[in-house]
């Protein structure tokens, strides 16, 4: 096969104490069959073997490691990173990779054929999570996508992330140009949604898993599953950080958006009293691709939990 033919992805890999699970993800990334790949990794200041095996491998022409000066101190930080500092000039594509999942066969061709049977510039999907014990879980984030979801969650796991390099050159920008907004956003996967819907674009949520989703005591975003899962949900929601971050999501939106109804839910949102929360309930079909998730936001809402 012509190697010059092959669509050209850029796969972002974030690092930080992962050396376990390393080689087995980029195995599992470079074994993509008919995708021309290259690796840019960024390590947050690693102080287990990562930096030691990383060494190793970046004499693959096809893998580089960026310089670290600094910690981040989040995955999303360092993500942000990535974004800013890779050339995306030379690629027609750009994935986000964790430093601890498995790209199953044929991720990157599937969802390659989505973007270009859909005309769409991005594409996510579900995830098979699987434990220590040999437990495996679908996670399913592939329900119908609503009016304003991406200002309320993110198109499922930015590790199944794959991305246009021409929405990816617009992420760039607007985390350089809005700096002070835009990279206040945690979670650099939920901002890459949102930036895309709020431009107009198309986006793609495949129900069928691409990643097996390795879940351990340090994941940053895990599957949401158990009660462990519930009570550290339940925090983000009553300790104000949930709202905070889609207040933040909602005002990038508002700069790349004409649409009036983000004003609307940004004033509901910034603005405290009962007749806020009931006119924030008005959005509510919009808000959450799940049922259940729209469930638990109404009365989040009205009980002034969220």
């Amino acid at each position: 096969m012509n190697v010059e033919a092959l669509p050209k992805v850029l796969i972002c890999l974030a690092t930080h104490n992962g050396f376990y699970y390393l080689q087995e993800q980029i195995e599992s990334i470079l074994n993509q069959r008919n995708i021309s790949i290259s690796i840019n990794i960024s390590d947050d200041l690693s102080i287990d073997r990562t930096i030691e095996y990383l060494q190793l491998i970046i004499n693959d022409p096809r893998i580089v490691l960026l310089p670290s000066f600094h910690k981040f101190g989040s995955a999303g930080r360092n993500f942000y990173r990535l974004i800013i500092d890779s050339d995306f000039s030379n690629y027609d594509y750009v994935a986000f990779a964790d430093q601890d999942d498995i790209w199953l066969p044929g991720k990157l061709e599937r969802h390659i054929e989505l973007i270009q049977r859909h005309h769409a510039d991005g594409v996510s999907s579900n995830v098979l999570a699987f434990w220590p014990d040999g437990k495996v879980k679908l996670i399913d984030k592939a329900q119908a996508q609503r009016g304003y979801d991406f200002l309320f969650e993110s198109a499922g796991p930015g590790c199944t992330f794959l991305i246009t390099a021409g929405l990816l050159v617009k992420v760039k920008n607007i985390l350089i140009d809005h700096a002070d907004i835009a990279q206040q956003v945690t979670l650099h996967d939920w901002l890459t949604y949102a930036i895309c819907r709020s431009l107009g674009k198309k986006w793609i949520i495949d129900p069928i898993p691409s990643v097996r989703y390795r879940q351990h005591s340090h994941n940053v975003i895990g599957a949401n599953s158990g009660a462990k899962a519930f009570w550290s949900r339940f925090k983000k929601l009553t300790n104000g950080w949930y709202r905070q971050e889609v207040i933040k999501v909602t005002q990038v939106s508002m700069l790349l958006s004409p649409d009036p109804e983000l004003r609307k839910i940004y004033s509901t949102l910034t603005t405290p009293g009962l007749k806020n929360r009931l006119a924030l309930l008005k959005f509510l079909p919009q808000m959450r691709r799940g049922l259940k998730d729209r469930i638990y936001l109404a009365g989040s809402i009205l009980l002034g939990i969220f």
